[in-house]
């Protein structure tokens, strides 16, 4: 079984997210630059929210059981009825729906309207994620 830790767990969600977006738009990461362009584009956020011992037993078998959320936002530029960012939404939701990565648990995988904010049509994919942290 993969030793899975925070570091792991994020680096394995985001090269997941990359890889199943596949170059369909372009994705604003939380810590790199990002010039908006004019179309329709993502920004990826995950966060952990949650962490508790769910197991307890000898020493390298007790799992640390760690819960969070990643939230894809789709922004799509007003005035062009949101259909592209339906669709897009549609995407992030299939890359998530159903998906086990390397231990990484992902389930209540969801679409949230938000509509016309500054300049853009938005969407939010949530997906709540679990891992388990063995030691």
């Amino acid at each position: 079984e993969q030793r899975m830790n925070f570091d792991q767990a994020e680096a394995d969600i985001r090269k997941h997210f990359d890889s199943e977006w596949s170059g369909l738009t372009p994705i604003a990461w939380p810590d790199l630059p990002f010039d908006k362009p004019d179309s329709t584009w993502v920004r990826f956020d995950c966060r952990e929210n949650d962490g508790f011992q769910a197991t307890i037993g000898a020493p390298g078998s007790n799992a640390f059981r760690h819960t969070g959320i990643c939230t894809i936002q789709v922004f799509q530029p007003q005035g062009q009825a949101s259909q592209d960012a339906r669709d897009k939404a549609q995407k992030a939701i299939e890359a998530f729906q159903g998906v086990d990565v390397n231990g990484i648990h992902f389930f209540n995988v969801q679409a949230r309207q938000v509509g016309n904010d500054r300049g853009w049509y938005q969407i939010n994919v949530l997906a709540s994620f679990r891992y388990d942290e063995i030691t």
